[in-house]
Formats: C-alpha cells, sequence, structure tokens
C-alpha cells in the first residue's frame, strides 16, 4: 500500500494524484471529439468542469444516501476530503450535466455520450489504481495466491517486535480495472459487428460496466447495510443492463433502418 508520494519535497495522496491524473486525461480524450460533435474550445472546458464538480457532488450525496453511519459531526458530509464517493452517485451528476448541455447546444444526447465513453472508462481504470494503491475499495478474505495483503493501520504505530496478523484480500480494485479495459475494445467490436447507430456505444459499454460491477459486488467489502449490499446494488445493476440491452437492439434496428432508406431513396429511378 502506498497511501503517498514525494516529488522534489511536495507529498501528494496517491488516491488524489490519481483522480487528478483521471480527471486530466479524460478531459485530454474528449477535446478534439467533442469539437467534432460542434461545441467550442470554451464550451468543451465548461462542460468538462461543470462535470467533474457535478460528479464529485454526485458521489458524495449518493455515499452518504447508502452510508449515512459514517458521518457524523466530526465527519460531516460536506467535507472536502478525498473520501466517501459512490461511483454511480458520480456518473449520475454527470449525466444530468450532459442532459442540459445537449439541452442548451442542440447536439444529440447520445452523440455526446458516445464521445465521452471510452475517455470516462480510461479515467476509471485510472481511479482504481489509485484505490488499489490508497487501499481503499478493497475485497474481502481470500486463500487465492493473487491475494493482496493491505498492512492494518496498527502496525504502523505498534513496536516492529509485536507481530499483527492481516488476512489477503481480492483485489477488487484491480479485477474492475482489468474489465474496464477489456470492455472497451469488446464494445467497439460490438457496435461496429452490428452497425449500432448513435448512442450504441454509451449502452453497450453501460451494459458492460453495469455487469462488471454486479460480477465483482460479492467480492468487495463494503460498509453497507445487508439491504444495500444485497438488494439496492443488485437490483441498480440489473435494471441498467436490461434497460441498455433494449436500448443499444433499438439503436442497432433505427441505424439499419436509417441506412436501408437511404439505400433504397438512391436507387430509385430518376424522372424527368
Amino acid at each position: 500500500m502506498i497511501r503517498e508520494l514525494t516529488f522534489f519535497g511536495l507529498t501528494v495522496g496517491t488516491y488524489s494524484l490519481m483522480a487528478v491524473i483521471a480527471a486530466v486525461t479524460c478531459a485530454v480524450m474528449s477535446l478534439r471529439p467533442l469539437r467534432r460533435c460542434g461545441l467550442s474550445f470554451s464550451g468543451v472546458a465548461v462542460l468538462l468542469s461543470a462535470m467533474c464538480i457535478a460528479f464529485i457532488v454526485g458521489a458524495r450525496l449518493w455515499n452518504v444516501a447508502v452510508n449515512p453511519d459514517s458521518y457524523d459531526d466530526t465527519r460531516p458530509w460536506y467535507t472536502l476530503r478525498m473520501t466517501g464517493f459512490s461511483m454511480y452517485g458520480g456518473i449520475a451528476g454527470a449525466f444530468i450535466v450532459i442532459l442540459f448541455a445537449a439541452g442548451i447546444t442542440r447536439i444529440r444526447l447520445v452523440k455526446i455520450a458516445d464521445t465521452l465513453t471510452i475517455p470516462g472508462a480510461v479515467a476509471f481504470s485510472i481511479a482504481r489504481i489509485g484505490c488499489f494503491l490508497n487501499g481503499c475499495c478493497t475485497g474481502k478474505n481470500t486463500d487465492l495466491p493473487w491475494g493482496v495483503r493491505y498492512p492494518s493501520s496498527a502496525e504502523s504505530v505498534l513496536p516492529s517486535m509485536i507481530t499483527v496478523h492481516t488476512y489477503a484480500v481480492h483485489p477488487t480494485q484491480l479485477y474492475e480495472l482489468v474489465l474496464a479495459l477489456i470492455g472497451i475494445p469488446l464494445c467497439l467490436w460490438l457496435v461496429k459487428r452490428f452497425r449500432a447507430g448513435d448512442g450504441g456505444l454509451f449502452f453497450i459499454y453501460g451494459v458492460w460496466f453495469s455487469t462488471m460491477r454486479l460480477a465483482v459486488l460479492p467480492l468487495r467489502s463494503l460498509p453497507y447495510s445487508l439491504l444495500i449490499n444485497n438488494l439496492i446494488y443488485p437490483l441498480i445493476y440489473y435494471v441498467l443492463i436490461v434497460i441498455g440491452v433494449f436500448l443499444f437492439v433499438w439503436s442497432c434496428i433505427k441505424s439499419r433502418r436509417t441506412v436501408s432508406v437511404e439505400n433504397s431513396g438512391s436507387s430509385a429511378p430518376r424522372t424527368d
């Protein structure tokens, strides 16, 4: 576990560092595609900045909703510390910003969503490196050879002659990192294979992402109640998977109909 790194005398937390790198990477990857969608440079900057803020706010509010016991007078929900975030709350916050941006700019919502899908997936993977180095979002105990042993907080304060036993856990951060990256070429292939239209990439990667989160969920060690862990989260994932599959199929059908109409129009005999 490497919670901090020092550069030229400046110490920074690995979680915060990787979060910043993830955000910058997403912005750089999104710049040209968003410009091709019709946004100006300033428009892209405003959109990405608003999405970043909305992601942080949404992630915190969602965490407060599912894990209220972790907040009290000494740790208020509005703390600026880089802790207490829940992924789907952040995604919901960012999506609301995209929804408003689409309405203001008159650019199709699904087109903007498609453009941000791959940069978002890469950013998620980079952020998971920070989680792994920080030792947060860990999994349950495991005897598997790739289990990771994180030192307990006691080991940093007890004398070295005292042995503190900790147990290897599933590196669920790395599971999600690898699966998120695998999903990128797979979903791009599916979009090409089935000739999905606008929104197809966003919908099918959403299916992959929710399936991945559902598969890793039983291995994660979450501080939430049994209701949240065993019912609410699985239900959310299942609903998103079903909706995503339906919308992906719809985008494929709509795309093929559009191509069929265009082909029939171009092949119709011309009359003078």
